[in-house]
């Protein structure tokens, strides 16, 4: 995520990376001092250290990121049809450190691969695509980037709010069943999951989730105690607070968002929810 946010090899196009950093408050020397050692190579190496160190734990990785995070600036500007911003595609190497067994075979997809991480890597992972509807994660997006000086307006807002990079993976890893899953055993994935559904009825919703993944249901955990943010950033404690203070799975109303801004960016973002439903009911008739 960083890298692509902020890292030397960050995916923005100068001018939106300028944005954001004069909204944390930041000269681009001071940006570029604190971000210099954040790659996509240094990502991917924790990564796989982390996975390494899991299993030897005898636990699963769970790696949460934003489906865009996952694709260069050439591939994202072309999907959302917008100017393109082009920005050096990272060249990453595989160093394998998650592998335990050094016989294990290299992977060679029989589809391209559409994003930055290596085949194997994403052969070896099991997807699961969380999705709520665009008209509460989109002012929830807003209210979270405002911190960045981020709007409607600005491309961030397009490229991260899109549903479209979802689908993209869905479909990819459908296709990839179909041509390696000749048994149907991975039929049920990706698995789709709707925030709405997971809070109306959560423990249905991870019933269903367990007996897809094999999980043991009794391990989950559905309420905890309250942890603390972790981070002075205040652009992470934007995104993290209200996971972070609570102290179980949250209901409560949203207030109209129309309500919070003046007439064009409700507008803007009308538009916008409307433009991202078709990719939204794409994902939502394939969840549990």
């Amino acid at each position: 995520m960083f890298a692509f946010l902020h890292g030397r090899e960050s995916q923005w196009p100068a001018d939106e990376l300028a944005r954001r950093t004069r909204g944390l408050g930041m000269t681009p020397e001071e940006h570029d001092k604190k971000w210099e050692k954040v790659t996509y190579q240094a990502g991917l190496d924790s990564m796989e250290k982390m996975i390494a160190k899991t299993k030897e734990e005898g636990n699963i990785a769970l790696i949460k990121e934003h489906s865009a995070h996952l694709f260069d600036a050439q591939f994202l500007s072309s999907g959302l049809g917008v100017p393109s911003f082009e920005a050096p595609r990272p060249a990453l190497v595989d160093h394998r450190f998650d592998v335990v067994d050094s016989k294990e075979a290299e992977v060679k997809l029989p589809i391209p691969n559409p994003t930055l991480l290596p085949d194997r890597i994403l052969a070896s992972s099991l997807p699961v695509i969380m999705i709520r509807h665009p008209v509460f994660t989109y002012p929830s997006y807003e209210r979270a980037a405002s911190v960045y000086t981020t709007t409607v307006f600005d491309l961030e807002f397009t490229v991260m709010t899109s549903y479209k990079w979802s689908r993209i993976m869905y479909d990819f890893y459908r296709s990839y069943y179909e041509k390696t899953d000749p048994e149907g055993k991975m039929k049920d994935w990706p698995i789709v999951v709707d925030g709405d559904r997971l809070v109306e009825d959560t423990k249905g919703q991870m019933k269903k989730f367990c007996d897809i993944a094999r999980l043991d249901e009794s391990d989950i955990q559905y309420s905890w105690e309250v942890a603390g943010l972790g981070t002075d950033e205040k652009a992470l404690i934007s995104f993290l607070r209200t996971i972070k203070e609570s102290t179980g799975v949250i209901k409560g109303p949203v207030k109209k968002w129309t309500e919070e801004w003046d007439e064009k960016v409700a507008q803007r973002m009308k538009e916008a929810v409307e433009s991202a439903m078709d990719d939204y009911n794409y994902l939502l008739a394939r969840c549990i």
